[in-house]
């Protein structure tokens, strides 16, 4: 898909500094920044039984099992952590 943004020149300029280094055009610089953003901000999702849960709460003895969401969450830390260290 295709679409136009606006860019200051300086910025324009230093877009095309950095892509001839990187021998690539300034779509692949710009495809790979939105990349890293998206994946640096992206939203975290809960769990489905945690979602469920908070819609509809249900007495304490018969809530999820807390631990084990907390071991899958940071596992998927430890996960998107070691995809973030590879060169």
């Amino acid at each position: 898909m295709n679409f136009s943004i606006h860019l200051p020149d300086p910025l324009v300029e230093d877009l095309d500094a950095f892509a001839q280094t990187r021998q690539t055009s300034r779509s692949g610089v710009i495809r790979e920044a939105v990349r890293q953003y998206l994946a640096r901000h992206a939203l975290q999702a809960w769990p489905a039984d945690l979602e469920r849960w908070m819609r509809e709460p249900l007495p304490d003895e018969q809530g999820p099992d807390f631990d084990a969401i907390r071991a899958g969450m940071n596992v998927a830390m430890r996960k998107r952590a070691a995809r973030k260290a590879k060169p």
